[in-house]
């Protein structure tokens, strides 16, 4: 009898074996499942922040973008105003010259002016 008591024993042993194996299986399963949906919500969080710094990045080009643009364009602004203002500066500096060849001209007349006719010429400021 004593080996039908081992065999009994046996088998409840090896039936209780068997259901803690399935119940290790069915908590690896549980346990697996939820890292799979950890890794998962790892997964798309890591891919959302991608997506903004994709964003941020392209936001960043295209700013510098606009800003390299800006920048040219005030080159060529004050280019173009450097240009212009030597050029009223050279206009200047002729007419200046002009006024000056004019008042001496004027001054040589009014002289001439003077020693032929005293009577008729009035006396003129020189600084005219």
């Amino acid at each position: 009898m004593s080996d039908l008591g081992g065999l009994g024993g046996a088998l409840m042993l090896g039936q209780q074996l068997e259901i803690y194996k399935w119940e290790d299986h069915r908590r690896r399963a549980r346990e697996g499942n939820a890292l799979a949906a950890n890794d998962a919500a790892w997964r798309n969080h890591y891919n959302d922040l991608m997506d903004q710094y994709n964003r941020l990045l392209n936001d960043a080009k295209r700013l510098a973008d606009a800003q390299d643009h800006e920048r040219a364009l005030k080159d060529r602004q004050i280019a173009e105003l450097t240009a212009a203002n030597k050029a009223h500066e050279s206009r200047a500096e002729k007419t200046a010259l002009d006024l000056a060849g004019a008042k001496a001209s004027v001054r040589l007349l009014r002289g001439i002016v003077r020693e032929l006719r005293p009577d008729v010429c009035p006396e003129y400021d020189e600084n005219d």
